[in-house]
């Protein structure tokens, strides 16, 4: 049987910080508040958490001008 190679990821403090948010429920609390009406696919409480890691992380750019963000970053939902 072939050894499997363990799998690293990054996590910096945007990772700590995404984690924290979902298991606290932050994004599902947000959206039980203000409730999506249109056909968008990003809901209200990931789009905050969104701003949240933007004001943390990314002081000079906005995170849809950096299409690398969510990469390397373990936030599955």
């Amino acid at each position: 049987m072939p050894k499997s190679e363990p799998a690293i990821k990054r996590l910096d403090h945007l990772g700590l910080i995404a984690a924290f948010c979902y298991e606290a429920g932050l994004p599902r609390i947000i959206d039980a508040i203000m409730p999506k009406y249109s056909g968008h696919t990003v809901s209200h409480g990931e789009a905050f958490l969104a701003m949240i890691l933007n004001g943390l992380g990314f002081h000079s750019r906005t995170l849809h001008m950096f299409s690398g963000f969510f990469q390397h970053k373990p936030i599955d939902a």
